[in-house]
């Protein structure tokens, strides 16, 4: 049995009311983006989730976390891929690229410390054919290689 009062325009209209009252009405909103620090318009309730979550002004902006990583990098391979080209700086091969602790120190992330090496040199460094590697290390080391 449907007695059609929540289909009425009174009763709707009443509903929307209460929303309003609840979470602020439908508006447009200026906001700053937190990456770009441009102004942004927010078409929403401002007490509501989503206004606080309205952050930034495209998704691009919203996706950017380069200046973060930048910053807080903790990983070796992508300290030193900050510093130096993504390949081997015996041979130049760069598809696969593996970083050496030239000391050895696997906590001495220090950009000085690491040096990109390709798969073949890299393992070239740790067994019995150390020697003829540690020459280009040297001269890398020195400056004398880029």
């Amino acid at each position: 049995m449907n007695n059609g009062k929540y289909f009425t325009i009174e009763y709707k209209q009443k509903q929307e009311a209460k929303v309003d009252r609840t979470y602020g009405p439908i508006l447009e909103h200026k906001k700053e983006c937190q990456f770009c620090k441009k102004e942004f318009i927010f078409i929403g309730r401002i007490k509501t989730k989503k206004y606080e979550n309205a952050k930034f002004c495209s998704r691009s902006c919203a996706n950017n976390r380069q200046t973060w990583w930048n910053n807080n990098a903790t990983g070796y391979k992508t300290i030193a891929l900050q510093h130096y080209e993504h390949k081997c700086v015996v041979c130049g091969f760069d598809k696969i690229v593996a970083i050496h602790h030239i000391d050895e120190n696997r906590k001495n992330n220090n950009p000085s410390n690491l040096i990109p090496l390709c798969p073949n040199h890299h393992e070239m460094v740790h067994s019995k054919w150390r020697n003829e590697v540690q020459p280009f290390i040297d001269k890398w080391q020195q400056g004398l290689l880029v």
